[in-house]
């Protein structure tokens, strides 16, 4: 179970880093559904045609524009949620 562990460990650290590293390159709550959306797509076509090496690092971006929804909000949503009664997002 370590070794479960250690490579959920790593594969966290992983998506922290370019957590960090998406936040300075695109920092704000622009259009991270959308980006969210496309990041999902390159997961897909990767795992049909790419290494695995290549599937990982698609499915870390997936994470990390995931993270960003929750975290950083989309403020191209922010209109309709709030004409919705929703809160906003981050």
């Amino acid at each position: 179970m370590s070794d479960r562990k250690s490579e959920v460990d790593v594969l966290v650290g992983e998506i922290k880093v370019e957590l960090d590293r998406a936040r300075i390159k695109f920092p704000g709550d622009n259009v991270t559904m959308l980006a969210l959306m496309e990041e999902v797509g390159e997961l897909a076509k990767a795992t049909f045609e790419e290494p695995s090496e290549n599937v990982r690092k698609e499915a870390v971006q997936v994470a990390v524009m995931a993270m960003r929804v929750v975290l950083d909000g989309d403020a191209t949503v922010r209109d309709w949620r709030h004409n919705k009664g929703l809160d906003p997002l981050a």
